[in-house]
């Protein structure tokens, strides 16, 4: 392998274990490229319903978004971290995949109704549309639910370019109906949004049996249980992880009334231009854990090297993403929408935290340490929260919210550190003496 083709200048290109960094960055770029088009297209559909819509329509299926998000966090238990840990072990890989789609569909039809049937009705929001709009509700919880699940089969079996090409196809479906619901109002944007997931999931769900064998005679007995413990750890984690990000929209009408929608619209877009530089970690990060889940472990060179990766990406991302936060939010929707690019600035700070955390919760996934998990992400999402409620408790300026996010991100990334045993090494004073 030459210089010119490696991906981690700084390590050894002829040891194994760079060796393996390499192969975790080369799927860890088909995820991001997925990520990427997922993200970049999803600003084009909130960027065009900005346009299109008024602000209280963007605001009301926004929430809804939102809630079927977080409905979403809490029906997928999270069997489909377990799915990538247990799916290569097993001797009957497509039973294990059918029986985990059922549970976590079922469940994921109940949560969607029940939450958004809720809050609409506290809200007061919708008022007309309430039958259709939680069943519109239910259809995307439990669609993003199959679609992480079906991320789970394609990552682990090694093809992630698959998830790049459908990221893509799930953008330009989903762009090509906002165009044509604009007369639908709230309740148009929110199905041009549900829709193409629907049908790139059933789409997915096709391209199982050519990934996975019916039986894999190498494998083991699947046991749900085995596959249960773990999935737990990660279905608390990524609930608390979760919250901050689902409930912002729900909590902001709560507090401030129906007219916190047009505050929602933009709180909503600054976060989602944000998330652009989380998939960056989460890409990686899921790679990580698909590779050490073939592996049966994570060394520390691996990890470091990812870190570094992750630095070298990010910092520089960032740093230009403050610089152009006012041009962002003016492209999505104008001058109602730049006033308020400082809101984009602070979710931006808070992504280099976010980012260690990630690749700690990969260790600790292949690790199968679920306590760790969950304290970890519960750590990063209810302190999160915490500060977001004590913000709109005390009418703080809804710009200044998004240092919540910084502040829960640093708590949740040093209660990682210290789970994982991680401290800093210093040089020796004598370091160098002979």
């Amino acid at each position: 392998m030459t210089a010119a083709n490696w991906e981690f200048p700084w390590l050894n290109p002829d040891e194994k274990i760079d060796k393996e960094s390499a192969t975790v960055t080369k799927q860890g770029a088909w995820v991001l490229l997925g990520e990427m088009a997922n993200s970049g297209l999803g600003f084009g559909f909130w960027a065009l319903a900005a346009r299109l819509f008024s602000t209280d329509n963007v605001g009301t299926a926004a929430t809804l978004v939102s809630l079927s998000s977080l409905a979403t966090s809490i029906a997928i238990l999270g069997l489909d971290n377990g799915l990538v840990r247990f799916v290569s072990k097993v001797r009957e890989p497509r039973r294990m995949i059918r029986h985990l789609v059922t549970i976590t569909g079922l469940l994921g039809a109940l949560v969607g109704v029940v939450f958004t049937y809720v809050i609409l009705t506290l809200t007061g929001v919708g008022a007309g549309q309430v039958p259709f709009l939680v069943g519109i509700s239910a259809i995307l919880t439990v669609s993003q639910i199959w679609f992480q699940v079906t991320d789970g089969v394609i990552l682990a079996a090694g093809r992630s370019q698959i998830l790049a090409y459908r990221a893509l196809a799930y953008g330009i479906v989903k762009i090509g109906l906002v165009l044509v619901m604009v007369s639908a109002g709230a309740a148009g944007l929110f199905a041009a949004y549900t829709v193409p997931l629907l049908l790139i999931v059933i789409a997915s769900f096709l391209l199982v049996p050519r990934l996975w064998p019916k039986e894999n005679p190498a494998g083991t007995p699947y046991r749900f249980r085995a596959v249960a413990n773990l999935s737990a750890g990660n279905w608390v984690s990524g609930f608390a992880y979760s919250l901050p990000n689902r409930l912002a929209p729900s909590l902001i009408v709560l507090f401030l009334g129906k007219s916190g929608l047009s505050t929602v619209a933009f709180f909503f877009i600054a976060l989602q231009l944000a998330e652009v530089l989380n998939y960056v970690s989460e890409s990686v990060a899921k790679s990580l854990f698909a590779h050490g889940s073939l592996q049966d472990r994570l060394t520390h060179n691996v990890t470091a090297s990812v870190r570094g990766l992750l630095a070298i990406v990010l910092i520089p991302l960032i740093a230009v993403g403050l610089v152009a936060a006012p041009f962002a939010m003016s492209v999505v929707g104008g001058q109602a929408y730049s006033d308020h690019y400082l809101a984009l600035q602070l979710f931006l700070l808070a992504v280099l935290p976010k980012s260690y955390y990630q690749v700690l919760k990969a260790k600790f996934n292949v690790d199968r340490r679920p306590k760790a998990l969950i304290v970890s992400g519960s750590a990063l999402g209810v302190s999160t929260l915490v500060f977001l409620v004590i913000g709109l408790a005390l009418r703080v300026d809804p710009d200044l919210l998004p240092i919540s996010w910084i502040l829960g991100g640093i708590a949740g990334l040093l209660v990682s550190q210290y789970m994982a045993g991680w401290r800093p090494r210093f040089p020796s004073r004598n370091a160098g003496v002979t």
